[in-house]
C-alpha cells in the first residue's frame, strides 16, 4: 500500500484529503445556502458568481487554517478525552462553513500578539499617574514650610492652605 504525496504516509495523505475534502464541504454548503433564495425565487444575478467563488475560496482556506493551524489548540482546550475532540475533517467542514469565525479568531490571536510584543500600555500608564503623584507630592513639600510660618495669620493661611489643595488636585 503505497500512498506517498512525497514523503507522507497513508494516514497523513488521508487526513490532509479529509481536511481539504471537509473544508470545500463546508464552503460549498455555505454558498448554497446564501444562493438558494435567489435560485428559488428566479432572481439569481451571475453578476455575483466572483462573489460566491471567493467566498468558496475563502471558505476552504478558513477551513484547512481550522484543522489544521488552530485543531491541536481546539483539542487542547476542549479536552482530550474520548468523544470531546473534534476530528480535523469536522473542524475543516466548520471552518469551511464560518470562514468569518477563522478569521475572528485570527484576527483575536494577532492582537494578543500585539499586545505581547507592544505591551498593553499599563505600565506606561502606571509609570505616568506614578510620576504625577511624585510632582503633586514635591509641590505639597514645598508648600509645608510656608503653612507651618503662616499660622499666626488666618488670611495667609487660608491662602497657602488652597495652594496645597490645588496642588494635590493638579493633573
Amino acid at each position: 500500500m503505497s500512498c506517498s504525496l512525497a514523503t507522507m504516509n497513508c494516514e497523513e495523505v488521508w487526513t490532509l484529503l479529509n481536511i481539504i475534502f471537509g473544508s470545500s464541504l463546508g464552503a460549498s454548503f455555505y454558498v448554497l445556502l446564501r444562493t438558494h433564495p435567489y435560485l428559488v425565487e428566479r432572481t439569481y444575478d451571475p453578476k455575483y458568481n466572483a462573489a460566491y467563488v471567493s467566498r468558496f475560496i475563502t471558505g476552504v482556506i478558513g477551513g484547512v487554517i481550522l484543522a489544521v493551524g488552530l485543531g491541536p489548540f481546539l483539542a487542547v482546550k476542549l479536552g482530550a478525552e474520548a468523544g470531546t475532540t473534534l476530528t480535523p475533517g469536522v473542524l475543516a467542514i466548520l471552518g469551511g462553513y464560518a470562514a468569518e469565525a477563522v478569521e475572528s479568531i485570527l484576527q483575536r490571536l494577532v492582537e494578543i500578539l500585539l499586545a505581547a510584543v507592544k505591551g498593553d500600555g499599563t505600565a506606561q500608564a502606571q509609570a505616568k499617574a506614578s510620576a504625577e503623584q511624585a510632582e503633586r507630592a514635591a509641590k505639597v513639600q514645598d508648600l509645608l514650610p510656608d503653612l507651618e510660618a503662616a499660622q499666626g495669620d488666618t488670611v495667609k493661611f487660608k491662602a497657602t492652605l488652597q495652594q496645597v489643595r490645588v496642588a494635590l488636585k493638579a493633573k
